[in-house]
């Protein structure tokens, strides 16, 4: 359920105005409607929670890289933390690109092998001229030729030869092909520093890890900025009117009597409203025990309802949990995820943060396994335990699970949860509008849904002559939409007409993808058995292979299945659902000024 919201203006004296916000805070039940003001001191503290997000974000990112455990309480100074974190990534940035360059420098000498600068130096101070040359082997034979120079191979490499010449006497040097060296270019002096920037790199990595490791001071210290950039945004928020300060936002109503309460106590002015039509209006869900468990996915998706919608919690949880049991569509499967959600469970009591995904996953597993039972699918193979005698009563599930029938139950099933859902939305509708041209469209567009649902039905699942009521359910339901539906004075309203009536069916023809991907599921399940079978058939030694085989392909076909379900049971709940619903999830959740027991 939407819990309903007022409008409250709150006025307090600018001189006390720290201490309301700060009662207002601890307080905790209302949203302040920020204005887009920047003081200096929020600027300032916006700066320091960025720069501390970065700092803690590079620190996670090198924690996971290296498998780190979880960030634990440290008493390391957060903003010394911070800043070496900064000094550290900057003086390892700079001695990675100078160890790249000296590298390549290196690399690019490897050719003349580890000769010293200075030899070269000694030399010509003696009156013995050595010059490093490269050339052709054409070049290179005539320069052999010489009489007046020396020449030895250093090394060849892609018909270049590296050579040293050698002259007892000065030469004109311009007709060698001399490489012309840099001053830095020593390989003795470049190994040196090198070796000496590797150490140093070693030595900022250690500190890092050192800093990853105290990472939990910057995320405490991130948090109480976070909290202190929040009260510094609604402060720069108030309204100042002379002697007077005043602050917007909004309350649950039933949430009014504390806000009342505290005005009393605290001397504050009280405004309170209901919001405009046109007010972004934040939706705070107040669930129950039911529909809570839907939450995780919810969150997941980031979706929440409008002010004005209706909350179809309990409904998405449902039809969810029914298309999921037939996406996965197998009972082995179903037991695997029920084992892995009671194992989250447990794990749930020193992470409690698993256990509302742990609590849904737990559900959609049984329903799963239960589908995939009736189904009789086990790990891709067929198991049929019904039979008349030990089970008279589940005697009904051998047509629907066997071979010959099952496809065509299955597509008629979807159909079914396809016409219920869609006509759910409209009913709901009917009843939040409240008014009789409201309802007139809404039935008229339920009756053309049914008149689909039997259309769809005719054409794929069970051949044959349309039933006359068919022509009857589309006859009035068309006639309710265009009289109380169709704005006949606008021409978009007449034009797009027709094509709504088409999307009506492609909505109903759309729930066909659940049998589609069970299908294909099912299919790759057997094959892959199929494969691990012959296997095993060829040779006993070929079983492991066939193992393997079987475990390879069941994961890839968990995995495409759990993909599809975030696209095909989301889709249909969010989308075709939701249209015939009339929600457009644009909703923001409700957010209230107040003191986490985190930032505590």
């Amino acid at each position: 359920m939407i819990v309903p919201m007022k409008k409250v203006t709150l006025i307090a004296l600018q001189n006390e105005r720290e201490s309301a916000l700060a009662s207002l805070r601890d307080l905790g039940v209302m949203q302040i409607e920020l204005e887009e003001r920047f003081s200096s001191e929020s600027s300032a503290v916006a700066d320091r929670v960025s720069f501390l997000k970065r700092m803690y974000d590079l620190l996670e990112q090198y924690a996971v890289e290296n498998k780190m455990l979880p960030a634990k309480k440290s008493a390391v100074p957060a903003m010394d933390a911070a800043n070496e974190t900064y000094a550290n990534a900057e003086k390892r940035a700079a001695v990675e690109s100078k160890l790249v360059e000296l590298s390549r420098r290196l690399e690019n000498l490897a050719v003349w092998g580890d000769f010293d600068r200075s030899l070269l130096e000694k030399l010509k101070n003696s009156g013995v001229n050595v010059f490093l040359c490269t050339a052709g082997n054409v070049e290179f034979e005539q320069l052999r030729r010489r009489d007046d120079i020396q020449c030895h191979v250093i090394s060849r490499s892609k018909g270049k030869i590296a050579f040293a010449v050698i002259a007892m006497e000065d030469i004109d040097e311009s007709g060698l092909p001399v490489v012309r060296l840099d001053e830095n270019d020593d390989p003795r002096r470049l190994k040196e520093k090198i070796t000496a920037l590797k150490k140093e790199q070693d030595s900022l990595i250690e500190r890092l890890h050192f800093l990853a490791d105290n990472r939990g001071c910057i995320a405490d210290a991130l948090v109480g900025e976070c909290a202190a950039l929040e009260f510094c945004r609604v402060r720069d928020s108030l309204a100042e009117h002379g002697a007077v300060a005043a602050l917007t936002g909004f309350v649950p109503t039933p949430e009014i009597g504390k806000i009342s309460e505290a005005a009393k106590i605290n001397g504050w002015g009280l405004l309170i409203t209901d919001p405009a039509d046109d007010e972004d209006v934040p939706v705070l869900l107040k669930d129950n025990k039911f529909t809570r468990i839907i939450k995780p996915l919810f969150d997941f998706l980031g979706i929440v309802p409008g002010y004005r919608e209706i909350d179809i919690s309990g409904a998405v949880l449902i039809f969810f949990t029914i298309f999921y049991a037939i996406i996965i569509g197998d009972a082995g499967y179903g037991i695997i995820f029920g084992a892995a959600s009671v194992c989250g469970l447990l794990a749930g009591k020193k992470i409690p943060k698993l256990v509302p995904p742990m609590r849904l996953l737990l559900v959609l597993s049984v329903a799963a396994t239960i589908w995939g039972a009736l189904c009789g699918s086990w790990f891709g193979m067929s198991v049929i335990p019904f039979t008349d005698k030990p089970f008279p009563a589940l005697a009904c599930f051998r047509d629907f699970a066997s071979s010959a029938a099952k496809q065509a139950n299955i597509q008629f099933f979807c159909f079914v949860l396809a016409v219920i859902q869609l006509s759910v939305g409209r009913i709901w509708r009917v009843v939040r509008e409240r008014n009789w041209r409201a309802a007139g469209q809404h039935f008229g567009w339920m009756l053309i849904i049914w008149g689909n649902f039997f259309l769809t039905v005719r054409l794929i699942v069970y051949p044959g002559e349309f039933p006359g009521y068919m022509y009857i359910l589309y006859g009035t339901g068309l006639l309710l939409v265009m009289v109380c539906g169709v704005n006949w004075k606008q021409a978009s309203d007449v034009f797009q007409f027709p094509f709504d009536i088409i999307g009506s069916f492609t909505d109903v023809l759309s729930y066909i993808r659940l049998f589609a991907v069970g299908l294909a599921g099912a299919c790759i399940a057997g094959s892959f058995n199929g494969m691990a079978f012959d296997l095993a058939q060829v040779s006993v030694w070929l079983l492991p292979a066939g193992i393997i085989v079987a475990l390879v392909g069941h994961a890839l076909n968990i995995a495409l299945a759990l993909l599809s379900v975030l696209v095909h049971a989301v889709r249909l709940n969010t989308l075709e659902f939701s249209n015939h619903t009339g929600l457009s999830w644009s909703g923001q959740s409700f957010n209230p000024f107040k003191l986490n027991k985190k930032e505590e």
